[in-house]
């Protein structure tokens, strides 16, 4: 079975150390190349064979969220663990969205880091489980707090009911009659929508109407 290869970005040297010799001792394992800071990191990446960067987010010369952010650029291909002191859930969504596929806190024992390893390497996502909880927690709770409110969610249901009947071709007095209310109220409406929208002409609000459902497409 051909070994997978590993990249390791760690510029505390004991600690890289520990790690090749964790990885020399996995049969499924080799070591494709070493970095000590963010730069040598990029440049390993270029220059090695690899399967997988194992990559310190504390390192000199460039953060490993800049590394990371490069890394992907460059190889997007490339499978990234993240291995770090920072448990707060801020940090791990961060990582996450820069494209990383794990995050392993610098506690871990050798067996954690060896699972997440391979688990990385399997094409799944990992965190280490001690911070999980915590960071699904703080990332529900941001989405009901920080969720943001789209122009579609400030349409009143009057609104979204013009709205479908613009995009159906109906003129103001057409919709007048269905709604049964009087023109005037209805271009006041279409205003609304408009102003809400960002969007002045028929041809855009037919166009948004289709997008969102309202209207079939022909």
């Amino acid at each position: 079975m051909e070994k997978k290869r590993i990249i390791i970005a760690e510029d505390n040297t004991l600690l890289r150390e520990g790690i090749r010799l964790m990885i020399q001792s996995d049969d499924a394992l080799e070591i494709a190349g070493e970095a000590e800071d963010g730069l040598s990191a990029i440049r390993c990446v270029s220059k090695c064979n690899h399967d997988l960067v194992l990559l310190d987010l504390s390192m000199p010369k460039m953060n490993g969220i800049a590394a990371l952010k490069e890394i992907k650029r460059l190889s997007p291909e490339t499978k990234i663990l993240a291995l770090t002191i920072h448990d707060s859930e801020e940090y791990v969504l961060e990582v996450f969205r820069s494209g990383a596929e794990g995050y392993c806190l610098k506690d871990s024992t050798q067996e954690e880091l060896l699972r997440a390893i391979h688990i990385v390497l399997s094409g799944k996502n990992f965190i280490s489980p001690g911070i999980a909880g915590k960071v699904l927690e703080g990332y529900i709770e941001s989405r009901k707090t920080l969720k943001s409110e789209t122009p579609w969610d400030t349409l009143t249901q009057r609104e979204r009911e013009v709205l479908k009947l613009v995009g159906e071709g109906y003129t103001s007095k057409e919709i007048a009659q269905f709604l049964f209310i009087s023109s005037k109220t209805v271009e006041k409406h279409r205003s609304n929508i408009m102003q809400k929208l960002d969007i002045h002409n028929v041809s855009a609000l037919t166009a948004y109407a289709i997008e969102k459902g309202l209207v079939a497409k022909n």
